[in-house]
């Protein structure tokens, strides 16, 4: 019996006032993103049951009013007539957001689910129903929920595609600080309004040991003058962490500011007059993990190029695990579309077989989505909630590919706001990868998110002469390399540490280009006169490994060998570090390592 002919059956029959009865009903219970809530309190008549891991829960002689209370969710109440599918009926409960977390899985305020269970941490899915593989475990444990598609069946794609096609350039705000200011206060400005995200009042906090070590993965909050938490982030490879005082607020903070790390506080100082550094009387640390995410816009509109990106990803993800040394590498995959489409998200959560995630990925294809903008709030809380990401990991990365922003009504830019807090309280770096389509605004959004996040932003351009024509985004500068090479070069970027010995891994070291750490500013786009006038051999321009700027000193070029740059070494953390100098008509690049 076809779909129209069972609703039209089942309105005639409550019409003539006869409720259908099943011997046996069953009721999926997920929230917005169609992530799986399990132990959520089902009740038809007398049966009150919870939901198993699956999000499933199975009624008898069903009758009545069905009523399903979750905590941290809102009750939902409804009639027996939503039935969907003979004998099961899929029910979305949505989030109270007055409740607080206290089921904690790793960060504040995480969509919680309703206690713990015991669970096997693979799980099969098939298009017309839901398995889950269970198995009792030692103990129980805190549930990050199972998030996939309920119906619609996915479709292998032909990838006759090879990688090492597609180009991108990558944008750096965090190198190029004053040029941000000048993109969020003038070129942009226009847009500020439609995100309701203003990343201007920027403090960083460097945690590391006696011994100069950075500590990664601590967890750092900025406090106002009451004691308040305004933001809070965790520490990256390079013990930093960007905090910011103004990002979903109107107006700005006022009072003296603190930065919190463990046990310790201090007064903040704020980047434009320098790094607050924290120091923990505690050994070295060096967590091997490293978690990489893919956020796929799977929506029609990106047929142009999605299957030279799946090709891309199979290289990055085949490449990661060596480029980083033989740091332990887990990979999963989010895909995502819009609202009334054939779904809203499908997930590969994390896990250390590769395979898993390849295959995953290649099966997708573009297809829904209709309207510009899409489900991209839901597609990150899909990720963040349902991942299954790893507390300890030194690297945590979502790459967000997409070619369009989410939409701009109030429901949707509060879920936006939350997920973009909940990534940068757990330490989930986003890394927009933007494809054609997306306009300035949207530009604006995407940077501004790998700004909160501690990320960074790439976008695709037409000198590989694939799909339509690409935003360029504005930036004084921008050098073109291969997709692929770019993203390797990011997570090994990303997870780079020596180990606590104090040796150093000369295979990632080498996977870090120096042609490609960005320039304090671009002489490209100077006069003969204005380079003339900008050469000097009295100052250095020192970035870290990621590309952010640390400091400028004022010395004598012609004069410093390594001593002199040893004695800059000094004053920083360990690491991996880059001293560049503009003279003679062009910039000079130098590698050094801080030990």
């Amino acid at each position: 019996m076809n779909t129209m002919k069972k609703i039209t059956l089942l309105v005639m029959s409550l019409i003539m006032g006869v409720l259908p009865l099943f011997a046996e009903l069953t009721i999926l219970v997920m929230d917005s993103s169609q992530a799986l809530i399990p132990n959520a309190q089902v009740t038809l008549g007398t049966q009150s049951v919870k939901t198993r891991a699956d999000g499933k829960a199975v009624l008898k002689n069903v009758n009545g009013k069905l009523t399903i209370t979750c905590d941290g969710y809102a009750k939902k109440t409804l009639p027996i007539d939503k039935i969907t599918n003979d004998s099961l009926m899929m029910v979305t409960i949505a989030l109270n957001k007055n409740t607080k977390n206290t089921h904690s899985v790793g960060r504040p305020g995480a969509i919680r689910t309703c206690g713990t269970v015991l669970y096997r941490k693979t799980a099969t899915f098939s298009s017309s129903d839901m398995a889950v593989e269970e198995e009792v475990m030692d103990e129980a444990v805190p549930v990050m929920s199972y998030a996939a598609t309920i119906s619609g069946k996915m479709e292998v794609a032909n990838n006759a595609v090879s990688a090492g096609r597609l180009t991108a350039g990558e944008v750096n705000d965090f190198s190029r600080w004053t040029y941000w200011q000048h993109v969020l206060n003038d070129t942009h400005k226009q847009y500020v309004s439609d995100w309701q995200i203003r990343a201007s009042q920027r403090y960083v906090a460097q945690v590391i040991n006696s011994n100069g070590y950075p500590f990664a993965n601590r967890a750092v909050s900025l406090l106002d003058a009451n004691g308040n938490t305004l933001f809070q982030a965790v520490t990256d490879n390079t013990g930093k962490a960007e905090l910011w005082a103004d990002l979903t607020r109107e107006g700005q903070a006022t009072g003296s500011l603190q930065i919190s790390v463990e046990d310790k506080l201090v007064q903040a100082v704020s980047v434009e007059k320098g790094w607050n550094t924290i120091v923990l009387d505690e050994a070295c640390e060096a967590p091997d993990g490293v978690d990489v995410f893919f956020v796929f816009d799977a929506t029609g509109s990106m047929g142009d190029e999605l299957r030279y990106l799946q090709a891309e990803m199979q290289d990055v993800i085949s490449r990661a695990e060596s480029a980083t040394g033989g740091l332990s590498i887990r990979t999963g995959a989010v895909v995502y579309r819009d609202h009334g489409d054939e779904y809203l998200t499908r997930i590969s959560r994390l896990t250390d077989h590769i395979a898993t995630t390849r295959t995953f990925i290649d099966k997708q294809i573009a297809s829904g989505g209709g309207d510009f903008p899409e489900a991209v709030p839901e597609a990150l809380m899909a990720a963040l909630n349902s991942g299954g990401w790893n507390s300890n990991a030194r690297a945590r990365i979502a790459f967000l590919i997409l070619d369009a922003p989410c939409h701009t009504d109030s429901t949707t830019i509060a879920l936006l706001h939350e997920q973009i807090l909940n990534a940068a309280a757990f330490g989930v770096r986003i890394v927009p990868i933007v494809c054609s389509g997306l306009d300035q605004s949207g530009e604006l959004l995407m940077r501004s998110i790998a700004l909160a996040t501690n990320g960074l932003s790439f976008f695709l351009t037409d000198d590989s002469g694939i799909g339509h024509s690409h935003l360029k985004p504005t930036t004084d500068s921008l050098k073109v390399e291969h997709l692929n090479d770019m993203l390797v070069r990011t997570i090994v970027e990303f997870s780079y540490m020596p180990d606590c010995a104090g040796h150093w891994n000369e295979q990632q070291i080498e996977q870090v280009d120096e042609a490609f750490v960005p320039n304090p500013f671009d002489i490209s786009q100077l006069s003969d006169e204005e380079k003339v006038s900008k050469d000097s051999r009295t100052t250095l321009y020192l970035l870290d490994i990621t590309g952010k700027l640390i400091l400028v000193y004022n010395g004598n070029l012609d004069e410093a060998g390594d001593s002199q740059l040893s004695a800059i070494g000094r004053q920083l953390s360990t690491g991996v570090y880059f001293v560049k100098a503009f003279y003679d008509g062009e910039w000079h690049t130098r590698k050094i390592l801080v030990h």
